[in-house]
């Protein structure tokens, strides 16, 4: 039950930060790298109404005095088909569409033989099977990673390995440095067990509505993975995607998006802003899961308490 139970909190962190690692075998080198804002800006939001309810990204625009203007655009990896379709058009309309893959070679873009090759990869696995089981699509499914403005903005395989290594860092130490640290504040826990109860229950529906309820705590948990210094996983592959955006940048291209999982974009809002001087603009929001609620979650959400009933 404990294994499930972190398999579960992996996934729920995959979710929001990983692209499934590229499995594709590396090339040698030459001999010789969730949540809210500071300011309380949010890049992922769960809504209900009595009838359905839904998950949705956030698509950040910023502008430089200099003319150039980059779209930080929020990633859950597994989501209904349309929120990637729609994602797909949109990534037409910039010079330069930087994306994350670690282990992604910069100067080939992965095919689909490549993402097909990738499946063993433990987050590329669970993902793929939770999407499966809530009945939605997978991103590397999806995605047009051909198309010409895309852009690898993300660690080799070889460098994230190595910094994770420096740095003592793996996805399961930083669940349980999360898990303690919550333990120690006022913030509120996930509910594991609620979750692991409904995946044997196997009703996707109820699983997604239960998920997207506590996504503002899984943003938690990413904060309090990455501490004062800030984790390989969110905070290094973020500076090592600014990189490929300053050379883009300084190639002439003026528009640009950043495509990377939700988590990442609190990091990255502050750097765009205190390190790189852009100014933060218009928030546009993507529905990536639309949930019909069946009728008797709509009549617990409209029913009085029972206290209210007795009286």
């Amino acid at each position: 039950m404990r294994r499930r139970t972190h398999l579960i909190s992996l996934f729920l962190t995959g979710l929001l930060t990983v692209s499934a690692f590229s499995q594709a075998k590396p090339k040698p080198e030459p001999e010789k790298k969730a949540g809210d804002s500071a300011d309380g800006t949010k890049y992922l939001r769960f809504t209900e109404t009595e009838t359905e309810a839904r998950l949705e990204t956030a698509s950040v625009h910023y502008s430089h005095t200099d003319g150039t203007t980059v779209e930080l655009i929020g990633a859950v990896h597994i989501a209904d088909k349309p929120y990637y379709s729609a994602l797909n058009e949109q990534f037409k309309g910039y010079d330069a569409l930087l994306y994350e893959m670690v282990g992604g070679d910069p100067e080939n873009p992965p095919s689909k033989e490549d993402l097909a090759s990738s499946k063993n990869n433990l987050m590329r696995t669970l993902q793929s099977s939770f999407g499966k089981m809530m009945k939605l699509d997978f991103q590397l499914d999806h995605i047009d990673y051909t198309a010409k403005n895309f852009v690898h903005a993300d660690m080799s395989y070889e460098t994230f390995k190595k910094r994770q290594k420096a740095k003592g860092e793996n996805l399961l130490s930083m669940m349980l440095k999360a898990q303690s640290q919550a333990g120690n504040s006022k913030n509120q826990h996930l509910n594991l067990s609620a979750i692991l109860k409904l995946l044997l229950k196997n009703d996707p529906t109820e699983m997604k509505i239960e998920l997207g309820r506590q996504f503002q705590d899984v943003e938690s948990i990413i904060a309090g993975m990455e501490g004062p210094d800030g984790s390989v996983l969110v905070a290094e592959r973020n500076l090592a995607a600014l990189k490929v955006m300053e050379r883009e940048r300084k190639n002439g291209k003026k528009k640009m998006g950043i495509f990377y999982g939700a988590a990442h974009l609190p990091d990255f809002d502050k750097r765009l802003r205190k390190d790189l001087g852009f100014k933060r603009g218009k928030i546009i929001w993507h529905s990536a899961w639309t949930i019909k609620k069946p009728a008797t979650e709509k009549a617990k959400q409209t029913s009085p308490p029972e206290k209210d009933k007795a009286a």
